[in-house]
């Protein structure tokens, strides 16, 4: 590493390429002299505004909930709400699925004493195969008298599925007492692991990792991965219904864990359910009464995403949907919660257990409207998560009593096991691999195939303006942009000048609640107006002031930089939760965050453009600042915020994106991606992608450098001048052909680059 002083020495001799900004070229000896800041003590505690921020958003959605749960007072408005809320939920999720030929085929069976195991595969979806156990009490079984209740279990986050050795041994126990079970493996688990290493045969990401993989591309389809979870449960009901055994009106559902959070989602979804146990779920409202961020946030399938969207107002805003509503849903049907405070803080969240304490209050009202508070209840395990006997037993006992079969007890006989290559559906152990099929990989693929943006520039418009306003319309909608710009009280906190620059160091008020910090650079000696480069990086704003760095050597080309920290990025980044050290870890502490930002229906990357907005608002405030000649250079995620605020603002004379990615679509095709989920938009897909913003841009300078793929990969020219080929003829139209450039240079001098990509400008 330079020493600061050489790195200024060699900033200040710059490249033989002048701009037009005029000046002297000597350098004086360094003399660094620090201003006093407005206020020295000002606080920098940066890391609190965002958390601080997302608190207050979460707050106001809670208001509104209680507010309408508060205004429950008869049957008919439970039940109103009943289906508003069923109705709602398939909205999130992307809606029901087409129900095709199930395909059903028993593959072998297991005998056992008083029950036996039927193994079954059966479809989901089109060539969507589903691993599944049928427990079907035998004949000798003194609890068998058909026709028989009947129990769809879905599980929990275990690698091995339905072989889970405290799953079989309720189901055993079950089919003993007279029930008819059908467990089935979920994507991700068992049989149905949809992401195998070819060296090892194992998954590459684990069940929670598979079904975070899987579920958030889907987001850019806008669909969330618990529409596919909820499609398998659903189908596996339509199967076990059509056996002549099982009696339709003696319906139950249960799950533990994973499972028990998709009994959520059946409790509000299907209405053939007649008693169901949910155990040791995620039942905690996100809004919950002392939220603290991230919040309680989950993997894929977990999180409602866009429940708790706030609208401006009005009877128009959409029905606010939290976790606990998915079990009102179910009232007045019997319904048992299973929790353990073990939970709290290591599998959920630190409010776990006060947050089911109050789903369960919220549910003894709703049940009260409907006189049956007898059919509600909560019970507490003392032991680690785990579908331990003391869970087993209240699940016997809950089903015994709505489901006809009080009289037949809840003693569980002795374990019966068998190996896994005796229990498995398929030849192989795994789906893929025996029968082929499509993975959810593929189902993603044929959904975007099929989901093409409805973009004003695909073919060819005959108004390029009203495309531009029309990509405007979207952005602003898909981003959940603010409608009012407050003040942005933009203040310097310091300025160090020395070598031919001075330094300043600023911040200003996005919305109310934040503060951006940023670093202003620019020639010492000039009063300006100058040009500006607005630099925004995934990486943060200092590297325009490391020794050395690509960027800080325009200014002795008479060029200001302005970099600032997006929210969430560098000294923005957001402080610690407050308690909860073994669950915000791993992915919470990365991708918490941009749950919850698209469970308020505000996603981070909307949250970050308004940041690249408000900066050039901040810089008209700047008499140093020539106004018509401000440019944006995003780098990496940096590079979509700073895309989508030029897409949005015509102030930005020219466009640079560095290490950008090409294409969202490329991330649902990709089976290994990379970018981070605070980049992702729910809904995208169906309406643009990134080429059809570049054609946007048109005619003003769009210079894209070193494009790259969804696992962060260079790619080569033909592929960047195919994904872009909208782009291209939207430019070529204007008669702008040129204004719109592809760099592809592997060790790319970005300085020499800038220089032309501003001289072009």
């Amino acid at each position: 590493m330079l020493s600061r002083r050489k790195f200024l020495q060699t900033n200040a001799a710059g490249l033989a390429l002048p701009l037009t900004v005029p000046g002297p070229r000597a350098i004086p000896a360094l003399h660094a002299a620090q201003s006093s800041a407005a206020n020295p003590l000002l606080s920098r505690d940066y890391w609190n505004d965002w958390p601080l921020y997302l608190t207050a958003k979460v707050n106001l959605a809670r208001a509104h909930r209680m507010a309408a749960l508060e205004r429950l007072q008869t049957v008919a408005q439970v039940q109103q709400r009943s289906l508003a809320i069923r109705s709602r939920v398939w909205d999130l999720l992307g809606g029901q699925l087409e129900k095709t030929p199930l395909n059903s085929q028993q593959v072998g069976t297991v005998e056992r004493k008083t029950y036996r195991i039927e193994k079954v595969i059966f479809e989901s979806q089109s060539q969507v195969y589903v691993t599944a156990h049928l427990y079907v009490p035998a004949a000798g079984n003194p609890n068998a008298r058909p026709p028989f209740p009947g129990i769809v279990a879905s599980l929990g986050h275990t690698s091995n599925g339905k072989e889970y050795r405290n799953y079989q041994y309720a189901y055993q126990t079950l089919a003993r007492l007279g029930y008819m079970v059908l467990a089935f493996d979920p994507f991700g688990q068992g049989e149905r692991q949809q992401y195998l290493d070819p060296r090892t045969g194992a998954s590459r990401y684990g069940p929670t990792g598979e079904h975070s993989q899987a579920g958030q591309p889907l987001l850019l389809l806008g669909a969330n991965f618990a529409q596919y979870r909820a499609w398998d449960a659903i189908r596996a009901l339509d199967y076990l219904l059509s056996r002549p055994e099982v009696d339709p009106e003696r319906i139950g559902f249960t799950g533990h864990s994973g499972g028990g959070t998709m009994t959520m989602y059946l409790c509000a979804l299907d209405p053939r359910i007649q008693a169901a146990v949910e155990v040791e779920g995620n039942s905690e409202n996100f809004a919950g009464p002392h939220y603290d961020p991230p919040g309680a946030v989950a993997d894929a399938e977990q999180n409602l995403v866009g429940g708790l969207a706030v609208n401006a107002g009005g009877p128009e805003d959409p029905l606010i949907v939290d976790r606990g509503d998915l079990l009102a849903a179910f009232a007045p049907k019997p319904l048992l919660m299973c929790f353990t405070l073990q939970d709290s803080g290591t599998t959920y969240s630190p409010t776990y257990a006060e947050g089911t304490q109050e789903i369960f209050q919220e549910l003894k009202k709703v049940y009260g409207i409907m006189s049956a508070q007898e059919k509600v209840q909560l019970f507490a395990s003392t032991l680690p998560h785990d579908l331990d006997f003391f869970n087993r037993r209240a699940t016997y006992a809950w089903f015994n009593r709505w489901l006809g079969k009080i009289d037949v007890g809840t003693v569980e006989d002795e374990f019966e096991s068998s190996p896994a290559a005796e229990l498995n559906c398929t030849r192989t152990g795994q789906v893929l691999t025996s029968l082929g099929g499509r993975s959810v990989l593929q189902i993603n693929r044929d959904r975007a195939q099929v989901t093409v943006p409805r973009s004003p520039f695909r073919g060819s418009p005959d108004n390029p303006a009203a495309g531009k306003q029309a990509i405007r319309a979207s952005l602003i909608r898909l981003l959940a942009l603010p409608t009012e710009r407050g003040p942005l009280d933009g203040r310097i906190l310091s300025s160090v000048t020395g070598q031919g620059m001075t330094i300043e160091e600023f911040e200003f008020h996005p919305e109310p609640e934040i503060r951006l910090l940023g670093w202003f650079i620019k020639p010492s000696g000039h009063p300006g107006p100058l040009p500006t480069v607005v630099y925004i990086s995934e990486h943060g704003k200092n590297h325009v002031v490391a020794e050395p760095n690509d960027i800080s050597a325009l200014v002795p080309k008479g060029v200001a930089i302005c970099a600032i920290d997006l929210r969430g990025l560098g000294i923005s980044s957001p402080r610690s939760p407050k308690a909860g050290p073994l669950f915000y870890r791993g992915e919470h502490a990365q991708s918490g965050y941009a749950w919850a930002g698209l469970t308020i229906g505000k996603p981070v990357l909307g949250q970050r453009v308004w940041d690249v907005l408000r900066c050039l608002d901040y810089l008209e405030t700047r008499s140093d600042v020539d106004q018509s000649r401000i440019n944006l250079l995003g780098v990496a995620g940096g590079a979509l915020a700073a895309l989508m605020g030029g897409a949005l603002d015509d102030r930005p004379r020219s466009i640079a994106l560095d290490h950008s990615l090409s294409d969202f679509r490329s991330v649902v095709d990709s089976e290994q991606y990379s970018l981070n989920l605070s980049w992702f938009v729910f809904g995208i897909l169906r309406e643009l992608d990134l080429p059809d913003l570049v054609a946007s841009l048109a005619p003003r300078p769009c210079w894209l450098l070193n494009s790259t793929g969804p696992r962060g990969e260079a790619l080569s020219m033909s592929a960047i001048e195919d994904r872009y080929k909208t782009a291209r003829d939207s430019y070529a139209r204007l008669g702008a052909g040129d204004q719109l450039r592809f760099l592809v240079q592997p060790d790319l001098e970005l300085t020499n680059s800038l220089v032309k990509w501003l001289e072009h400008s």
